[in-house]
């Protein structure tokens, strides 16, 4: 009796693949932007990346369209973004926590003399929020970068999804019946 074996990748181990490739770009401009440390190249970068990442995902979702004919890009547009946000996610909170942590001390430094400039008086306590944020500034911008990098990834997939050939999760018969029972009194 002989088995056999499906040596075709499976759809999570091509999204795996293809989150690392959609990674990969924010992971080179963000420390691209920690290393310039110039208000003006860091917001072009960010514009290249987020174009970038897009046209990106754009070839990733057609690719596998073509590939998967009866499978939506939409869906595993989603699985590439999130499996990317993880790893996006994990990068930042090494890059504030272990690569460059005086980024973070600069930062809230430099908006603390912009309220001293402005003579902007602090509510109370306010200081002591800013200190324990300043101290969990990696936590706290891994958990919500990831979800940022979800939340985009669904709406460009979305966005992209309707331009590609597989566009609906139902099969032409589901969608047949679909129509059929609108009418079906």
């Amino acid at each position: 009796m002989t088995d056999t074996v499906n040596t075709a990748p499976s759809k999570w181990s091509l999204a795996a693949k293809d989150g690392l490739i959609l990674a990969a770009v924010t992971v080179v401009v963000s420390t691209l932007t920690f290393l310039t440390k110039n208000g003006f190249l860091s917001g072009l970068l960010w514009l290249v990346k987020l174009g970038g990442s897009i046209w990106l995902l754009s070839v990733i979702m057609k690719r596998y369209g073509k590939a998967h004919p009866d499978e939506s890009t939409f869906g595993y547009g989603v699985i590439v973004c999130t499996l990317s946000a993880l790893v996006c996610a994990v990068w930042s909170f090494v890059e504030y926590q272990f690569l460059f942590p005086n980024a973070v001390a600069e930062a809230f430094e430099q908006m603390y003399t912009q309220f001293d400039q402005m003579g902007a008086m602090l509510p109370e306590g306010f200081s002591d929020v800013m200190l324990r944020m300043e101290d969990n500034y990696a936590q706290i911008n891994c958990i919500s970068g990831f979800f940022w990098c979800v939340l985009l990834g669904i709406i460009f997939s979305a966005i992209l999804s309707r331009s590609g050939r597989n566009r609906s999760v139902f099969t032409p018969e589901e969608m047949k019946e679909n129509n059929d029972d609108e009418f079906n009194f």
